[in-house]
């Protein structure tokens, strides 16, 4: 009997459906509530038991039977599951196949494992949502990015600040909804706060260019956001932009004077700054020595 197949465009999850679904249903959307059963898991180039203590899968954690809600996934393998159950339909059961690459292993994690899809209690499309209701859903994304951020898992954080910003900018532009003051203006605020944590990030994972990209896009909206200034401060000093790391980090002290981190890197960015401009006029005067 050949086996109905689907796999995703990037080769990560591939779906083999065992057991036809007996009716047809909706597929699991975001926030849906899922009841899975999950058995007979198994790992290449890992063991079972890495799955949550190494990798921190909270799904492949040798529980059989679990409810999910889609769009809680907390690291790259649950979030990939999660991609593999939205093609599912109630009562379906398939082998999954997933193969990821993680940091800290050499060669692709290939896992596999069969589920079936018991239950699903349906939540309303996106399109659907209220603004109040996409607000409050990307607070909640936000607060488990700020947990996972709190453990330095700069990825998966990002991830979770990512997926609210993109909730919030479904309201743009905002100005049309005619919204209450408050509600707008909180929604605005989560939107800076989130580009912030993505910011710092990037900043943790040394992306500095995206680290600039983020703050600069807080700054055109809040020019004295500390941690913004802070932030894209130091990405321009280790990209060596020793001019604008000194300007942002100047403002910084300015602005909070007994901020002892921000002196400390303004300091040591200003005092390479100017060695950097000695040595350019020792060369200029060199070059013009008659």
């Amino acid at each position: 009997m050949m086996l109905e197949t689907w796999e995703s465009a990037d080769k990560v999850v591939k779906k083999d459906v065992l057991i036809k679904s007996i009716e047809f249903s909706k597929k699991p959307t975001e926030c849906a509530s899922c009841e899975v059963v999950i058995e007979n898991i198994h790992v290449d180039n890992a063991s079972v038991e890495d799955l949550k203590k190494t990798f921190n899968s909270n799904i492949l954690d040798g529980t059989i039977k679990k409810i999910l809600i889609i769009g809680e996934a907390n690291c790259e393998i649950d979030r990939q599951i999660e991609r593999a159950i939205q093609m599912m339909m109630v009562f379906e059961k398939s082998l999954v196949t997933l193969t990821i690459s993680l940091e800290g292993i050499d060669q692709p994690l290939t896992i596999k494992f069969e589920i079936t899809l018991n239950k699903v209690q349906p939540y309303k499309p996106i399109w659907e949502w209220t603004p109040e209701e996409k607000y409050s859903i990307a607070l909640k994304y936000k607060e488990s990015g700020v947990c996972l951020f709190k453990e330095s898992r700069w990825v998966d954080a990002f991830h979770k600040f990512s997926k609210a910003c993109k909730i919030l900018i479904t309201l743009e532009p905002i100005s049309d909804l005619e919204l209450d003051t408050k509600l707008e203006s909180d929604i605005n605020n989560l939107r800076l706060v989130l580009y912030n944590n993505m910011a710092g990030c990037q900043l943790n994972r040394k992306n500095y260019e995206y680290t600039i990209d983020l703050c600069t896009k807080i700054l055109n909206k809040d020019g004295s956001n500390v941690k913004a200034l802070y932030r894209r401060g130091v990405a321009h000093g280790n990209l060596r932009d020793l001019e604008k790391a000194v300007d942002d980090l100047k403002t910084v002290v300015t602005l909070e004077p007994q901020n002892r981190t921000a002196k400390e890197q303004y300091l040591l960015y200003n005092a390479k700054l100017q060695e950097a401009n000695q040595k350019f006029e020792k060369m200029v005067r060199r070059m013009f020595k008659t």
